[in-house]
């Protein structure tokens, strides 16, 4: 499955390249939402730029590790600063914010959030990068590749799509809600948080039998499924955790780099979890 975007790989653009020419041919690669969060967090945008690391989030430790390796940019999925907007008015004397601003001054790191823009390219680049790193892309329905319809001869159970689930991620557990062991013979995934409405409407109106997403507001989808479960209809749910559905679709952003910019070192950055079952 190959994606679309507004600008053209290998343009030359490895000659003099600054923080400025990187994230404004990210910025311009898809049409984003005129009020994007796709914005400069930090550094100089004037700043010559050879080393980059793509992340999810721009962690304390991942901004530590970046400065000791002498990155010049991180691209990072997901905000920097707790909040959708980083916005920041509000952490006035809280001692994390500050801890983390002090360094990300320190280093003189350049953050960029790439977040709406790889979700404009067509298809989704979260998900063309999660449907790579999972082996689905043959599954993709060409007209809505979040349906997923194994070949027939296949045989997948809720249980046996975790356990593939975990394999690929490096998941230890997840959540699930309906019969582990419900034959499957099409599902959805839905990467990140997307909500209870697009959640249920997949599930319904779509007839995903099975709905793979990042996270859900337990009182929407779960409760959907345990009523579907309840009234003797196949439907499940699986809970990745939002990190894990999507840390691997930004190996696309780290594709794009790679391809416009040759002389730069790029390099996709994982993360263990914040969150962990104990």
């Amino acid at each position: 499955m190959q994606y679309t975007t507004n600008r053209t790989v290998g343009e030359g653009l490895w000659m003099n390249v600054t923080v400025r020419k990187v994230t404004d041919w990210l910025g311009e690669m898809a049409d984003r939402p005129s009020a994007t969060v796709d914005t400069l967090k930090s550094g100089n945008p004037d700043v010559e730029v050879r080393k980059v690391w793509v992340v999810f989030m721009a962690t304390f430790d991942v901004i530590r590790q970046a400065a000791e390796a002498g990155v010049d940019l991180i691209v990072t999925h997901e905000p920097t600063f707790y909040n959708h907007k980083d916005e920041s008015d509000w952490f006035d004397g809280d001692p994390v914010y500050a801890k983390k601003r002090a360094l990300i001054e320190q280093s003189g790191i350049a953050i960029y959030r790439c977040h709406d823009a790889i979700h404009a390219v067509k298809p989704d680049g979260i998900l063309i990068g999660m449907l790579r790193k999972l082996g689905w892309e043959v599954y993709a329905d060409p007209a809505d590749p979040n349906m997923l319809t194994p070949p027939a001869e296949e045989r997948h159970t809720v249980r046996s799509i975790a356990a593939h689930l975990k394999e690929k991620l490096g998941i230890d557990s997840l959540l699930a809600a309906g019969d582990p062991d419900m034959p499957v013979a099409r599902f959805a995934l839905l990467p990140g948080a997307t909500g209870g409405r697009r959640h249920i409407d997949y599930l319904g109106r779509r007839g995903a039998e099975l709905l793979i997403v990042g996270e859900t507001n337990e009182w929407e989808t779960n409760e959907y499924v345990r009523d579907a479960s309840d009234m003797g209809l196949r439907k499940a749910l699986l809970v990745i955790g939002h990190q894990r559905s999507e840390e691997a679709g930004m190996t696309t952003v780290a594709q794009m780099l790679s391809e416009a910019f040759p002389g730069l070192k790029v390099t996709l950055v994982e993360t263990p979890p914040a969150v962990r079952r104990v």
